[in-house]
């Protein structure tokens, strides 16, 4: 049974992405999320894509999504339709952003697969609103539905998990909780029909709260072994 890991990196620089990128080969990651956060606008991202055979994610997170970036919506829509131009496999665009549906339609046409992704910065829903949520989502017709919430307790993990079994069963989705209580569902998630969980390349590097590193996520998966 291989649980899928996707390696999340935020660069500074396109040797730092490169180098990143090759870090998250090394370590054997399915998939690798480059946050592009941090990239100057004119940045080459075919060199960023090109540089290592990996699945890739392109993204770009503003300061209320958790993210980094600071300049505007057009700049940063801009910055994803560069990503699909380049060749990234897919794109990850969450459902708030204004005209979603134009957006998406945008992105697919220049070859990208669609993430729809789903973040609450807060807490954790009850499973009828996650259920709602995707049931929105599923509407614009993405590849893969994430709904990333944030556990304030053991029980909310739970929340994610018992969500997730139901749903993966009718769509590719990725859910888990992000803080301390959250990272019960960060590696269990795959277990219970997660297309991927996520991690750091190692410590330090997290780019959200929670993460455990790629290292730490195999080792525990070796240690379970449910083949």
């Amino acid at each position: 049974m291989r649980l899928k890991i996707c390696v999340s990196i935020m660069p500074k620089t396109i040797e730092e992405a490169k180098r990143l990128e090759e870090e998250a080969e090394r370590k054997d990651a399915d998939l690798i999320e480059i946050r592009l956060d941090l990239l100057n606008s004119d940045t080459n991202l075919e060199d960023i894509k090109n540089h290592v055979d990996m699945i890739k994610i392109g993204t770009i997170r503003s300061s209320n999504q958790g993210g980094m970036f600071s300049g505007s919506e057009e700049a940063r829509f801009q910055t994803l339709l560069n990503a699909s131009r380049a060749g990234f496999d897919y794109i990850d665009i969450e459902d708030s952003v204004e005209n979603l549906e134009i957006k998406i339609k945008s992105i697919k046409e220049l070859g990208s697969k669609i993430i729809i992704s789903h973040h609450n910065m807060e807490s954790t829903p009850t499973l009828i609103e996650l259920e709602n949520i995707l049931a929105r989502n599923s509407q614009f017709k993405g590849d893969v539905y994430k709904i990333v919430t944030t556990a304030k307790s053991i029980e909310d993990s739970l929340i994610a998990l018992n969500f997730l079994n139901t749903a993966s069963k009718n769509f590719t989705i990725v859910c888990f909780a992000m803080g301390n209580y959250g990272r019960l569902s960060r590696v269990t998630s795959p277990f219970f029909g997660g297309f991927f969980t996520m991690a750091s390349i190692k410590k330090g590097d997290e780019t959200a709260n929670g993460q455990l590193t790629i290292d730490d996520l195999k080792k525990i998966y070796q240690i379970i072994n449910l083949d």
